[in-house]
């Protein structure tokens, strides 16, 4: 299976809760059972300054969960099952794109919002040949090489540690940069399918830089899930 990396993008906040909003909640699945709503559960539990990322398939039973808590709660008409509601749409899958909820709260005396991504249809991939080239052209390089030593078959959906920011996505850049440019005075030139493939790669990678875009490389293992942040959509 060939590993890809793709574009996507987030939106502006779009629902947010208050701290008291966020502790009703917490009251209320606490007395239901949180093993009912275990994504409801997962979202209004999240802090820290990383994010909660709450992939496809768990955002296709968001809907439900919400559903069956706003039944629970007697369907009133107040702003929490208003926003509940808010939630339940951005959450509900489209055929169209592949989305994703985010949560973010620095702390519990800050509000949690929620975000959806969206990931672009197109990509890059380095193919099964491509990816065996790679692991031999790095096979005498030191670990400088993060994010090309972690590049491995592709899944189905991404995970946090896999999206990168700014950041992530110039040290990239500078390792296909610095392995394209000390293949030839170390090991040769890279073979042509592989070199292809990365430069095919950077074309995505400045896009992303100069459209202000996060990047899910649906290969990687990043070690230090903390330092990633999203960008905020243009």
């Amino acid at each position: 299976m060939p590993a890809w990396v793709k574009l996507m993008t987030e939106s502006s906040t779009l629902v947010e809760l208050d701290p008291e909003e966020t502790k009703q909640l917490e009251r209320l699945i606490g007395t239901l059972g949180s093993i009912r709503f275990p994504r409801i559960h997962r979202l209004i539990a999240h802090e820290g300054q990383g994010f909660l990322f709450l992939d496809g398939p768990d955002c296709s039973h968001l809907p439900g969960e919400i559903a069956k808590l706003d039944h629970k709660r007697g369907k009133p008409k107040d702003h929490l099952a208003k926003k509940l509601d808010e939630l339940r749409q951005i959450a509900w899958p489209s055929p169209y794109k592949l989305r994703f909820v985010v949560a973010r709260r620095a702390d519990r005396q800050r509000p949690l919002s929620f975000s959806v991504l969206e990931i672009f249809a197109d990509g890059e991939v380095l193919n099964e040949e491509a990816q065996s080239e790679l692991a031999k052209a790095l096979g005498s390089f030191p670990r400088e090489f993060h994010y090309l030593q972690e590049m491995k078959p592709a899944t189905g959906y991404p995970e946090p540690d896999i999206v990168l920011d700014d950041a992530g996505i110039r040290e990239m850049v500078r390792e296909i940069d610095l392995l394209l440019s000390e293949s030839p005075r170390n090991r040769g030139e890279l073979a042509s399918t592989l070199n292809e493939q990365l430069r095919d790669i950077l074309r995505v990678l400045h896009h992303a830089l100069e459209e202000g875009l996060c990047l899910v490389e649906q290969s990687m293992n990043c070690l230090q899930k903390d330092r990633l942040t999203f960008l905020e959509s243009l």
